[in-house]
């Protein structure tokens, strides 16, 4: 928990200059999770931001090579599981959207 007289406290401005919005956003989501009062933690938002960095590098990256990914219908088992998979889920939200 934030406290002027423990030092560890920040201004919202402080807070994602240091941070940047989608690294504070990241943090205090997962600050309050329980029942107990929310805690900020700055080790959350670091992580947040390198999630982030991690993330963005892997969308470059597919995005440069896209030309070398596989198109086209499923033709692996894996492929055919996961359509089967996902049409499955499909159906029951349809039933359940009838129901």
């Amino acid at each position: 928990q934030m406290s002027k007289s423990t030092g560890n406290f920040l201004t919202l401005t402080q807070a994602v200059d240091k941070f940047s919005a989608d690294g504070m956003r990241l943090a205090l989501a997962d600050a309050g999770d329980t029942v107990e009062d929310a805690n900020f933690v700055e080790a959350m938002a670091d992580a947040g931001i390198l999630r982030l960095y991690t993330w963005v590098e892997w969308v470059k990256e597919m995005i440069a090579n896209r030309d070398s990914l596989r198109s086209g219908p499923a033709s692996t088992f894996n492929d055919r599981v996961f359509a089967s998979e996902m049409n499955a889920g499909i159906m029951k939200t349809d039933e359940n959207y009838e129901k």
